[in-house]
């Protein structure tokens, strides 16, 4: 047998060591394919509202399910995509929905409430995989599978919407342009030579979106001009030419659903109200007697969080504590501080929720007149003409009774009719008309409580100076039109449980604390995720046993501060102030506390938010 030469002998050996390699190797292979998700048959086209998607590749397990990459979730879809910390689970947001899902689990939760899909989330890189089993349960939308022999491609359709207008929002860091929309939809968004591009699906009962270009120009150097106008495909487009040099941030807000972008500015081109960091008062003017303030550091799974505490004896005669609106209307907004400065507080907390465009979402009574009802039976903190502090989740039981026609039951206070069959009392707070509208019936009501007009032809009717207007449509129409003009009519508002001689209210939620234990309540009171899922900062107010009350905000959403809290503990912290009941207000961006004319927390948005309300002390020198 020939000896083989050197260069055959060094490929043997070579080859030998490759297969030791391979073979040493063989279980970790096996392992990675075991591990991998039901997914990796192969890739698919992915086409969103007629659009193909480029971000990223969409997998299709051997089972034949989709996973959805997390760039088509936010680039064609809209969705908002947020990674949890260690051990939590990953948020997906759309127009005021939330799905919570974790990577290789197939039990996945919708607006709170837990689901088992039939494959789980995986990750390819660092990039999220989410089945569109667990999409379409959160958020709407049709899907089919079409195949070419080894191509696959599916194609995702989610309901259309009209952008009704776009208007520029009020901020100092950022520009804000906001889209609304008649209804949740499907958006896609990219930067494209210096423009930031949405397209918005027509309607299905449209086969096309609008057919005019308009331009729009708003009072703000970041941006140069936005265009609104159809596109080939039938969706509507709207183009903004802008100048920021930082990423934009684009996502949606339900109730009423619309498209947020903001566009950010260098620090250099503004300056924050506040300073980052500002001191707190050394020598408050509040006697320690009838309140304390101070700034402790609470512990969480995320890092120490600030806490500022604010505690008070309603009962003394040198202090006060009440409700405020921003201005003499519910539609109006306005820094905390802003509202303290006009009413000269010593302090103030942000208040109860609030629509965008102001209206508080709770109950709202100040010095006795009632303002807003209760609504969905959420938690109200209460002060009774003695002091007393009282804290409860209520019912709103309205009436009014017309001189000898009996009474009928109201639904709701200055608020729009939310109801087919409905009837919303209006007063001054809500403005100096309510606008006609067709199939209802408005009687105007004097300030001596007599019926001065009928109206049902949708016609506006004015407000009176300490009187007010009654709308009734449904069946509560026909009812009023049989009010004679000249009617003594009476309102009595109530609640139940009933809190005889209240003073002051305010509406906010959930439950936190109950009797001394922790009693979180937002199912219950019918909170979205946005409100009770993660940490966040937060706005808080408590009633210890011996009848003080303790406000609390939270810091949270910027760098090194520890992330905020989450309800649970929230709760927590309440509870190792002292308190024996507790409740939560607004929180997030809003959360603000002001102290002898300066915010002493760090808002999260870098500068404070304009609130509708907040609940303000008051010192008084005796």
């Amino acid at each position: 047998m020939q000896k083989p030469s050197k260069q055959t002998a060094r490929m043997l050996l070579l080859v030998r060591d490759l297969g030791r390699a391979l073979a040493a190797a063989l279980p970790v292979v096996l392992l990675l394919m075991a591990a991998r998700p039901a997914a990796a048959e192969g890739t698919a086209t992915l086409v969103v509202n007629g659009r193909p998607v480029e971000q990223a590749a969409a997998l299709v397990g051997d089972d034949g399910h989709l996973l959805v990459p997390q760039g088509a979730m936010r680039f064609a879809l809209g969705l908002t995509v947020l990674q949890g910390a260690e051990g939590e689970p990953w948020t997906i947001r759309g127009f005021g929905r939330t799905l919570q899902v974790r990577v290789g689990r197939r039990q996945f939760a919708v607006e709170g409430e837990l689901r088992e899909a039939t494959v789980a989330p995986s990750m390819q890189g660092d990039e999220l995989l989410v089945p569109l089993e667990m999409l379409q349960a959160a958020f709407e939308m049709e899907a089919e599978k079409h195949r070419d022999g080894e191509a696959v491609c599916w194609v995702l359709q989610t309901p259309g919407a009209e952008i009704l207008d776009v208007r520029q929002g009020g901020h100092t860091d950022r520009a804000r342009l906001v889209l609304d929309l008649e209804g949740p939809t499907g958006f896609s968004w990219r930067e494209e030579g210096g423009q930031l591009i949405v397209e918005v699906p027509a309607p299905k009962s449209r086969a096309s979106g609008p057919s005019f270009v308009r331009l729009l120009s708003f009072d703000d150097p970041l941006i140069s001009q936005v265009r609104q106008g159809p596109t080939g495909s039938g969706a509507s487009r709207v183009e903004i030419t802008h100048n920021s040099s930082e990423a934009p941030d684009v996502f949606s807000l339900g109730s009423p659903p619309r498209i947020v972008v903001d566009l950010l500015r260098d620090e250099a081109d503004y300056l924050p109200p506040e300073p980052e960091v500002p001191e707190l008062p050394k020598t408050p003017k509040l006697p320690k007697s009838a309140g304390v303030l101070q700034v402790r550091n609470f512990g969480t799974p995320r890092g120490p969080t600030r806490v500022f505490v604010l505690n008070l004896d309603p009962r003394s005669e040198q202090v006060e504590v009440r409700p405020e609106l921003a201005g003499p209307t519910i539609n109006q907004r306005a820094p905390v501080k802003l509202i303290c400065t006009r009413h000269r507080a010593y302090a103030g907390v942000n208040g109860g929720f609030f629509s965008y465009q102001g209206p508080p979402l709770g109950m709202l009574v100040i010095d006795g007149e009632w303002i807003k009802a209760p609504r969905d039976e959420r938690t109200v903190l209460g002060i009774a003409e003695d002091g007393e502090l009282l804290m409860d989740r209520l019912q709103f039981k309205g009436r009014v009774h017309f001189s000898g026609h009996g009474y009928l039951e109201l639904t709701a206070l200055n608020r729009g009719h939310a109801e087919d069959s409905s009837l919303v009392m209006y007063t001054r707070r809500w403005g100096s008309q309510v606008k006609g509208a067709e199939r209802r019936t408005r009687l105007v009501v004097d300030r001596t409580g007599m019926a001065t007009r009928v109206e049902s032809d949708g016609t506006s009717v004015a407000i009176p100076p300490g009187g007010f207007v009654l709308s009734g449509n449904g069946g509560f129409a026909p009812s009023l039109r049989k009010v004679e003009v000249g009617t003594v009519v009476t309102v009595e508002l109530k609640t139940e449980p009933a809190w005889p001689k209240l003073k002051h209210a305010i509406g906010g939620g959930p439950r936190l604390v109950k009797n001394g234990r922790e009693h979180i309540t937002a199912r219950p009171e019918k909170f979205r995720s946005d409100v009770y899922a993660g940490a966040r900062p937060r706005t808080a107010a408590g009633i210890t046993k011996d009848g003080r009350l303790v406000l609390v905000a939270v810091e949270g959403g910027r760098a090194g501060d520890g992330g905020g809290m989450t309800l649970q503990e929230l709760a927590s912290t309440m509870i190792k102030l002292g308190v024996e009941q507790a409740m939560n207000l607004d929180g997030g961006g809003s959360t603000t506390f002001v102290v002898e004319g300066r915010v002493i927390n760090r808002p999260s948005d870098g500068c404070a938010r304009s609130v509708s309300n907040a609940l303000l002390v008051f010192a008084s020198e005796r």
